[in-house]
């Protein structure tokens, strides 16, 4: 078990597979072949400079990853004081989900994304842990 913080609280990890089968049992499943993964990832006080100059990279990066069907959803999460009308957002963060084989792998590719290792994401608050479906997965 792994503990980490997520914007100012603390989350248990489950990545034992005892754990995650029992779990996963008890809730509809997803038509995944492998487990879902969210990940979490805080962003550290961005300097715009930075991400303009990383988030094309970024982008392009995470194509393959797309395209073979292992991330599932992506994207920024704002602050919610911002005004989802206007073009401009204050963005805190980003969720992935990702289909792996364990939180390992997501932790792999995350740790390589060039938002990781920029500094665009806290790489102290990276929380990684199996996401299981209430509703129906698309």
């Amino acid at each position: 078990m792994v503990r980490g913080p997520v914007f100012g609280h603390t989350h248990r990890l489950v990545s034992s597979h005892e754990e995650f089968f029992y779990l996963h049992s008890s809730i509809a499943r997803s038509s995944a072949t492998f487990p879902l993964f969210v990940a979490l990832l805080e962003d550290v006080i961005i300097i715009q400079q930075v991400l303009d100059q990383v988030r094309q990279r970024h982008l392009d990066g995470i194509v393959p990853t797309v395209k073979s069907g292992v991330m599932k959803l992506g994207g920024m999460m704002v602050d919610p004081e911002s005004d989802v009308n206007l073009p401009q957002k204050k963005a805190i963060g980003s969720l992935v989900i990702y289909e792996a084989e364990s939180v390992e792998q997501v932790k792999r590719m995350v740790e390589t994304d060039i938002y990781y290792t920029s500094g665009v994401w806290d790489q102290e608050k990276l929380v990684i842990c199996p996401f299981f479906a209430a509703t129906p997965w698309p």
